[in-house]
């Protein structure tokens, strides 16, 4: 295997080589497919939807003396279908005239890119090679294609932003069990992901499958009692053992299945676990399978990072439980200025953009987003969006006033406080919103106090108190001294506009307002 591995690497092409001698972009995998030479090359470093396996076909010289121009484009066509590549935005590099190759690819609608020979030779002899590639690549494609912003889904790799610092403590703290918190939306979940992708490729690099196999993630969001946790972590180490057990086992044979995995894949076992909440509801019984993590930690076979907000948040600080103490908090917070400009520039300027009073456009956007990376995406996808649909390459800080009658945008920003506030919280903001309109004008906690009166409704002190840090945590609020204001300032508006608050606040009252998200 590895002779066979250190062949082929032996007789990567000339641009290959090139690439990752001069740009770091690494040659992952070469295989033969319908006699076409299929690479995987790491190309992540673009930062825009290319991933570290971006597929690469080779069409060599001889492959293209088919019987016509075309031949030799349809089995490449046919390469990208049968191994369903289309989506992985693959690069074409023909050894020779490219430019039926293109014609092709152009006509068929193929979301690929094509490098013949002299596109290679200006690249391996030009002093910026990277501009240059991006130059032949980005002509090709749609800039919707390319961006790296996602609004729907968590990202890793190429279009991962940000966060560096907590990546790193993830994955250089040795033993060290974390609780990552933050609202929703935040990134806890591309976090875990990236910090796994990383732990996975540092062990795969140094060819070790018992060190890949010793990682496990696990979404805990569609778990409904901890039983089914530990089933699910015993299906990834040793399914075999499911056959012999029954859940009311589960709490007793954990522990000592931790310390046989360990011994089994000879190192510490690294869970990620993510939408850890669910196991936290009050309405479950979690002590076993928390003292149980906690064991596991404390033998130290066992490394956990475990991600929620409400409850880890508050069984974290609670005396009385397994968690205390347990994990390290890492509470994911809005981006800096900086972080938001190197988010918003850093693809713009690789998908050969130019923007015009950059500064102007970044300090726009991270004031109206309240540097909230989901946010700072969806004002990013916007522009992108306009960029394709008008084919134009220039951005300037007038574009942006249209975001604010775009639906999806409205839709986005509601839902995203509708999901990350409690019925208190709610009536708080709804209630401050009918009293003040669409002002945004400072407020303090006499305001608070005075608008929800208003609507007959009374809060402890205490309990307003907690209901607006939550609110500065959902970032919602930011504070200043005694006064907040709303992060993103035509918020209000929107909420007014797009709900009738005095019958959510009737709603409210009826549903009960201890009621939690």
């Amino acid at each position: 295997m590895s002779g066979s591995h250190s062949a082929w690497r032996r007789e990567l092409p000339p641009f290959l080589t090139f690439l990752e001698q001069r740009l770091d972009a690494r040659t992952r995998q070469h295989e033969s497919i319908l006699g076409l030479d299929l690479y995987e090359v790491d190309l992540s470093a673009l930062k825009l939807r290319f991933s570290d396996r971006t597929p690469l076909i080779l069409v060599k010289a001889t492959d293209l003396a088919e019987p016509d121009d075309v031949a030799a484009a349809e089995i490449v066509d046919e390469v990208l279908r049968v191994r369903n590549l289309t989506e992985r935005h693959p690069l074409i590099v023909v050894e020779g005239d490219g430019e039926a190759m293109r014609r092709y690819i152009k006509l068929n609608h193929i979301p690929a890119a094509v490098l013949d020979a002299a596109d290679e030779q200006e690249i391996m002899e030009s002093r910026r090679a990277l501009a240059e590639l991006l130059d032949h690549v980005v002509s090709q494609m749609s800039l919707v294609l390319l961006s790296p912003y996602e609004i729907n889904k968590p990202v890793t790799g190429s279009r991962f932003f940000g966060r560096e610092s907590e990546v790193r403590r993830l994955l250089y703290s040795g033993d060290t069990n974390f609780a990552v918190m933050g609202i929703r939306r935040i990134g806890k979940t591309s976090l875990l992901r990236e910090a796994e992708r990383r732990l996975r490729e540092r062990a795969q690099e140094n060819d070790n499958e018992d060190a890949a196999r010793r990682i496990f993630f696990m979404d805990c969001s569609t778990l409904r009692t901890p039983d089914e946790l530990m089933r699910e972590v015993i299906r990834h180490y040793y399914p075999h053992d499911l056959m012999r057990l029954e859940n009311r086992q589960f709490p007793i044979f954990f522990p000592d299945f931790l310390r046989r995995m360990a011994r089994r894949y000879e190192g510490q076992l690294v869970l990620l676990l993510d939408e850890f909440d669910v196991l936290l509801n009050a309405d479950l019984n979690n002590e076993p399978l928390l003292n149980v993590l906690r064991t596991a930690s404390n033998e130290g076979h066992c490394r956990f990072i475990i991600a929620g907000f409400r409850d880890l948040l508050e069984q974290s600080t609670r005396l009385q439980s397994p968690l205390f103490n347990f994990a390290k908090p890492l509470r994911l917070k809005e981006f800096s200025r900086d972080e938001a400009g190197r988010m918003i520039l850093g693809p713009l300027l690789n998908l050969r953009v130019r923007v015009e009073r950059e500064n102007d456009v970044v300090d726009r956007i991270f004031a109206e987003t309240a540097g909230q990376p989901h946010l700072i995406q969806f004002y990013c996808s916007y522009l992108i969006d306009r960029l394709d649909q008008t084919d134009s390459r220039r951005l300037a800080p007038e574009d942006l006033l249209g975001i604010y009658d775009d639906e999806n945008f409205r839709a986005f920003v509601l839902n995203t406080f509708l999901d990350n506030t409690t019925h208190r919280e709610k009536a708080i903001v709804f209630s401050l919103v009918l009293k003040m309109g669409e002002a945004v004008e400072p407020f303090d906690l006499q305001d608070i106090e005075a608008a929800l009166l208003a609507q007959q409704i009374d809060v402890r002190l205490d309990e307003l108190e907690r209901a607006c840090r939550n609110l500065e945590l959902a970032g919602t609020f930011t504070k200043q001294g005694r006064h907040y204001r709303f992060s993103i300032p035509i918020f209000p508006a929107m909420l007014a506009r797009n709900f009738n608050l005095a019958h959510l606040l009737n709603k409210i009252r009826r549903e009960g307002i201890e009621r939690p998200s």
